[in-house]
């Protein structure tokens, strides 16, 4: 298993891109937050227009975005071992406010090959 990791800057709610084209997704480490939920984004490049974020109707069909409760951070959110992400990700923390972190947060994210 290998830890990548993204960071969400402070000021921003959204990491840079995390390159999973050989990598399976197995849980990310959520730090300590701004309160929020955690959104994950997708997309089969890095064309910064393109990332959208990823729905999955197996957890809470008919919800819309794959989102995570996280609130103030501390958690560890567990994929199932068939979960299947697109060739890049990046993390994004929702928050009902729709302000940005109030401090550079650094998550760490388990993988295994594909």
């Amino acid at each position: 298993m290998q830890p990548l990791y993204a960071v969400i800057n402070c000021g921003y709610e959204v990491s840079g891109d995390v390159d999973l084209r050989v990598r399976a997704l197995l849980f990310v480490s959520v730090p300590v937050i701004s309160s929020g939920d955690l959104a994950i984004q997708g997309n089969v490049d890095t064309t910064s227009a393109n990332f959208t974020r990823l729905l999955y109707g197996l957890y809470a069909p008919g919800s819309g975005d794959l989102r995570f409760p996280t609130q103030a951070g501390s958690r560890m959110v567990m994929f199932p071992a068939n979960f299947s992400t697109p060739a890049y990700v990046r993390l994004e923390t929702v928050m009902n406010t729709g302000s940005a972190q109030t401090d550079t947060r650094t998550f760490t994210l388990l993988t295994r090959p594909r």
